[in-house]
């Protein structure tokens, strides 16, 4: 017995994954995260949104006398997702603290 491939359907499942959300449903998320001074912790915060299938609009990393600031915004994504990786974020064993700032992003319309 042979079952059905369903090549089709999970092609289609894939992209739509990646599409960007429209506007109206996607905020200005910035992030501003101390850590304590680790090589690859910068690398676990990106790959919070690799995992998301995004990629940060700014990344600013300073190393500070005990510990390392992380500074990243990111306009792709909906409320509840950005509130979901600064949760990881806070569950790292190097983190010392995430803040977050959101916003809802406004279309600026033409009156032509």
């Amino acid at each position: 017995m042979t079952l059905p491939a369903r090549v089709a359907p999970l092609a289609e499942e894939a992209t739509a994954c990646c599409r960007p959300l429209p506007a109206a449903q996607a905020v200005d998320a910035r992030y501003q995260v101390t850590t304590e001074t680790d090589a690859d912790v910068l690398c676990r915060m990106l790959n919070l949104f690799a995992l998301q299938g995004q990629i940060p609009t700014e990344v600013l990393a300073q190393r500070q006398n005990d510990g390392l600031r992380i500074h990243l915004r990111l306009t792709s994504l909906p409320r509840h997702r950005v509130e979901l990786i600064a949760e990881r974020m806070r569950s790292m064993v190097n983190v010392c603290s995430v803040e977050l700032q959101v916003s809802e992003r406004h279309t600026v319309r033409s009156a032509t």
